[in-house]
């Protein structure tokens, strides 16, 4: 079969050369991408953070790349099927199936053992959202069975899509005088085609402000952690390359490792110099027969074989589109979410499904899959420009390896040595242990990376205009006389200040840093309250066991601190109109993360050592649902903290402040467990039978959640986009010239 029968353009026939006058020639696409990739990165050092601006360049360059992808799948796989005979299908599965079977094996034991190099270094986020959301179970007949196939397309369901376009295409196999509709089949694919290629002309430029906005916006400390998956990365395409693929044909036919090598450079050099597979494809063919004429073995089947193997694979998941699989564990590693060893057979077997599509359609369907963060997808656009074409010569090289051992095994002389073949397998796993082992070392003790993330909580700053702040201590606070019959109100504005009592160590509500102010999300609200009434602020620490008396003495006018209600507060204090609600959670060492869960699976653990801190009602409530654990009451989340390793199991408290205790103690997680969420109101406390000022603070906070500047608080505090916003990274224009955005 031709490179024309197999669907691969090739220059019209009238193409001539004429002479022309000499002009300036532009460098070659690929040229023109690594110069916009190399430009990318200069810019972004040079220009920091401005280059964010151009994000909206490469997201728009993104979409173009995927406007594509799922109308090339199903033409492309219906048009593939479709032009074979049944028996030339037959032949394929048979000899060629098993190969194809044994390597995806193979990328599923690399991907697996990828895993390893990645380094145990220290590593925590902010409260994510994703904690809390339902996690929908998982369909797999609706992830394949594509009932509706225009609703799978809509949705982007990948697997459905794959499968009911090689449904059509066998059903095309049998169909007679089905040529016209291949022909329309073909017109469209080179359509198709033809979008695609004008999009790749934008590469350039796509790939510099994606490129250019990374590199402006990301910190030095992602940056360090980016090196594990590239190096890994190439590390594994290089080792499988030029090591264990063409060993494997020099064991099983006649054809030498040396030759399968020096055969093949010239069409994967240029696959990785351009990252494109496509186009080498019918160099690919013509290397694998030369190959097989000259151990004589080139004859009609084998010819047929790697004519047919050759186009077919390329719609296959290969090696080298497969490796990208490794971009899921990365991804979950570097946001402090790694998928759980219970999670590999569901993610590799879906992810083996997804990616008989494109990989710009799979890695963000599979992000979701396992509760990954989808904006890691644009760490892998950026640095795939890159280390992708390592993933493209891998490809090249499966592409012949498949081809030969298919056109051996269907002219019969295919033989196996299972001492040599042993013997190879022993050495790739030696060097495979080697090669992600050193990786590991080199990461742990020669670039160790420093844990800072904790300086996020203080290097953020409030939102609202400032006030005037005064730390007082609580016994020179007088409390108010009994026979004063002022409201509290009267008693606030006369004063001048707000008296505000704190309970310590409420990350990340109301905490101090190093300069002795303070801040939190709390805090942004008071100076937001106290410049509404026109008054400045006293800061008073008070322990939690006293809230109650403080507030009807009169010496505290409001408390906060992260406060949950209970009926118990409401029997003692006022309690406000609740300013957002906090999901109870475990909080537990990282490698216990998968022990706590469910809650079932929590309540029957026998043994258990639970820390809380002392809220009577939440307590009761515990060691009823927990009726084999030990509670044990602290004051602050700090004494479970720094408790010796043994002595709890886990701490109840709420999510949203266990996320930023935990970038403090980077070796802790939250979790909560399944099924459902339970959620608590945050209050304030204010004085008992003061109904005045209630009525004020109620209708205020209903004031502040109308106008949704308690979610932009929220985001800000408790999602941590105050820390990205304020932590300006380095770059030459604000670091070294001064220049100011």
């Amino acid at each position: 079969m031709s490179a024309a029968d197999a669907g691969i353009p090739r220059p019209p026939a009238d193409a001539v050369s004429t002479t022309a006058p000499p002009r300036r020639r532009m460098p070659q696409l690929s040229t023109q991408v690594l110069i916009g990739l190399v430009l990318g990165v200069a810019a972004g050092i040079f220009f920091g953070e401005w280059m964010a601006n151009l994000k909206i360049i490469g997201d728009i360059f993104v979409g173009l790349l995927q406007m594509t992808v799922l109308p090339y799948i199903v033409v492309s796989l219906v048009y593939s099927l479709g032009r074979l005979s049944y028996d030339e299908i037959g032949l394929l599965a048979r000899k060629a199936g098993g190969f194809i079977l044994i390597f995806w094996g193979l990328a599923i034991l690399i991907i697996m053992a990828m895993v390893l190099a990645f380094p145990d270094w220290p590593s925590a986020t902010f409260f994510s959202t994703s904690l809390i959301e339902e996690r929908a179970p998982l369909n797999l007949v609706q992830l394949y069975i594509p009932s509706n196939p225009f609703s799978s397309l809509a949705n982007g369901v990948v697997p459905a899509i794959v499968l009911v376009s090689l449904a059509g295409g066998l059903a095309l196999s049998g169909v007679p005088n089905k040529q016209h509709l291949l022909s329309n089949l073909d017109m469209a694919s080179d359509a198709i085609m033809r979008i695609a290629q004008f999009v790749v002309q934008l590469a350039p430029v796509g790939v510099f402000a994606l490129v250019g906005a990374t590199a402006g916006t990301i910190s030095l400390e992602e940056l360090g952690r980016l090196q594990v998956y590239i190096l890994t990365y190439i590390g594994a395409a290089l080792l499988l390359s030029f090591f264990i693929l063409p060993g494997i044909v020099s064991i099983m036919t006649p054809i030498p490792f040396k030759r399968v090598l020096t055969g093949t450079q010239d069409a994967l050099i240029t696959a990785f110099a351009t990252y494109n597979l496509l186009i080498v494809l019918p160099l690919l063919s013509e290397r694998i027969k030369e190959m097989l004429e000259e151990v004589e073995i080139k004859d009609s089947d084998s010819q047929s074989a790697a004519d047919l193997i050759v186009p077919i694979n390329f719609n296959l998941p290969n090696l080298g589109k497969l490796l990208g699989l490794s971009f899921i564990p990365f991804a979950g590693w570097f946001a402090g979410s790694p998928i759980s060893t219970e999670d590999y057979p569901q993610f590799l077997t879906i992810g083996l499904f997804t990616f008989f599509g494109e990989v710009v359609v799979a890695l963000p369907f599979l992000l979701d899959l396992m509760r990954i963060p989808a904006d890691t997808f644009q760490v892998f656009l950026a640095i795939d420009q890159f280390s992708g074409r390592f993933g493209t010569l891998l490809a090249g090289m499966h592409t012949v390896v498949l081809g030969l051992l298919t056109a051996v095994a269907v002219s019969g002389r295919l033989k196996v040595d299972w001492i040599k073949l042993g013997r190879h397998a022993a050495v790739s796993a030696i060097l495979i242990v080697a090669l992600f082992g050193g990786l590991r070392l080199f990461f742990e003790y020669v670039v160790p990376q420093e844990y800072r993330l904790y300086h996020a909580l203080t290097e953020m700053d409030l939102v609202s205009k400032r006030v005037d702040t005064k730390i007082v201590p609580l016994e020179v606070v007088k409390p108010l006389a009994e026979t004063d019959e002022r409201s509290r109100i009267d008693v606030i504005r006369n004063r001048g200040r707000l008296n505000v009592g704190y309970v310590s160590a409420s990350l990340p509500f109301a905490y101090r840093r190093e300069t002795e102010d303070f801040i939190g999300l709390e805090i942004d609200l008071l100076h937001m309250l106290a410049n509404d009434m026109g008054v400045a602020l006293n800061m008073i620490e008070i322990d939690r066991g006293d809230i109650g008396d403080h507030l009807k003495s009169g010496r505290i006018d409001l408390v906060i601190g992260g406060l949950f209600a209970t009926p118990e507060r409401a029997l003692e204090f006022q309690l406000s109109e609740p300013y957002m609600t906090a999901s109870l959670s475990l909080v537990v060492r990282d490698h216990r993360r998968r022990e706590f869960g469910e809650w079932n699976q929590v309540r029957d653990m026998t043994d258990l050592k639970l820390a809380m801190v002392d809220l009577p009602f939440y307590v009761r409530r515990a060691e009823a649902a927990f009726p084999y654990a030990d509670i044990s009451v602290v004051s602050s989340p700090r004494d479970f903290f720094d408790a010796p390793e043994g002595k709890y199991d886990a701490l109840i408290y709420s999510a949203e402040a266990g996320s930023a205790w935990t970038l403090l103690y980077p070796a802790y997680s939250v979790v909560i467990p399944k099924p459902g969420v339970i959620s608590v109101p945050v209050i304030f406390g204010l004085p008992p039978n003061e109904i005045a000022l209630g009525r004020y603070i109620n209708a205020w906070m209903n004031i502040i959640k109308s106008s949704r500047r308690i979610d932009r608080l929220y985001k800000y505090w408790i999602l941590g986009q105050g820390a990205a916003e304020k932590k300006r990274r380095w770059s030459v224009v604000h670091n070294v010239l001064g220049w100011d955005s």
